[in-house]
């Protein structure tokens, strides 16, 4: 499923705490949810200010 501005995703922070999100915009590599920010091909959030994200960096929110 090609996802697009007004889709609802779920965010799961630290694998337990489940919040609706709704994207605000889709570009080649990242989607984005208002301020949050994922990795299109993985979901993990990216925050450089926790060093979260691609490329190989830990993460502690994914969307699906």
């Amino acid at each position: 499923m090609e996802l697009k501005a007004g889709a609802v995703v779920c965010r799961m922070l630290a694998g337990i705490a489940p919040m609706h999100l709704v994207v605000s915009e889709v570009t080649p590599t990242e989607i984005v949810c208002g301020p949050w920010r994922f990795d299109r091909r993985t979901g993990a959030e990216i925050d450089e200010d926790l060093d979260w994200g691609p490329p190989a960096k830990d993460t502690g929110s994914y969307i699906h």
